[in-house]
């Protein structure tokens, strides 16, 4: 196996990658989760549903266990109102957060600095993209309308709201129709809601080492480094 890093960076993010989620090979490492991701993933009806949700939450016990020096089994987690999980214990200074998409996992870490991330894969038919584009701003739909390929616009809008909303912990509770992620060069979000995050929010589009997906980043460092880590199902 390859060198790890030992710690999650303070000024920057290792996004971890792991690909070929729908593999038969995921059926056997259900024991390897906690007793209620054990019953989550048994109540999915649909094989390559439960092979997603099987891999991205064995690679997120997986990583966040390396670097807290224990063992996957040991780590115990916590959820806000909205869902979105933290680290108990002695570890739960390390933020990170997590999404998956068709065959394709991101887990995204930090030392202390809230973070969200999502990938989209952006050749899966509409899949309810318009019901969705339809609550998007006014200057990201305009964005959309307004840009030679405006499929692949609007998966990439789609992950970097869904990185902002996730980051900030509030899903889609958040008005979706009020913050805008467009950029044109300023990764900054400008959030208009009634209630915006306290602090400057920034989205950064992720290239990803395999194609048709979009993916982003949100997070409060001003100008993150990122460093992308690939794992193999070979190294669960």
């Amino acid at each position: 196996m390859k060198q790890w890093p030992e710690h999650p960076p303070h000024e920057g993010i290792h996004l971890w990658i792991c690909k070929g989620l729908l593999s038969p090979r995921l059926d056997g490492v259900i024991e390897l989760l906690a007793p209620d991701e054990q019953k989550r993933a048994r109540a999915y009806r649909f094989e390559d549903d439960r092979r997603r949700y099987l891999g991205s939450s064995l690679l997120q016990r997986k990583v966040l266990a390396h670097y807290s020096a224990c063992e996957m089994q040991d780590l115990s987690f916590s959820r806000n109102q909205r869902g979105k999980p933290s680290l108990d214990g002695d570890h739960d200074t390390i933020e990170f957060n997590i999404s998956r998409s068709h065959e394709v996992a991101l887990l995204a870490v930090s030392d202390g600095n809230v973070l969200g991330v999502d990938v989209e894969y952006a050749l899966g038919g509409d899949n309810g993209a318009t019901a969705v584009a339809s609550q998007f701003s006014e200057p990201e739909r305009s964005y959309i309308e307004n840009v030679p390929n405006s499929t692949q616009a609007f998966f990439e809008t789609w992950a970097r709201k869904e990185a902002y909303i996730k980051g900030i912990g509030r899903g889609l509770s958040h008005p979706l129709a009020e913050f805008d992620v467009t950029q044109n060069g300023n990764p900054l979000v400008r959030d208009w809601s009634e209630n915006p995050p306290a602090e400057p929010w920034r989205v950064h589009s992720i290239e990803l080492p395999v194609s048709g997906y979009a993916a982003a980043i949100a997070t409060i460092l001003p100008s993150p480094s990122i460093e992308m880590i690939e794992i193999t199902l070979e190294e669960f």
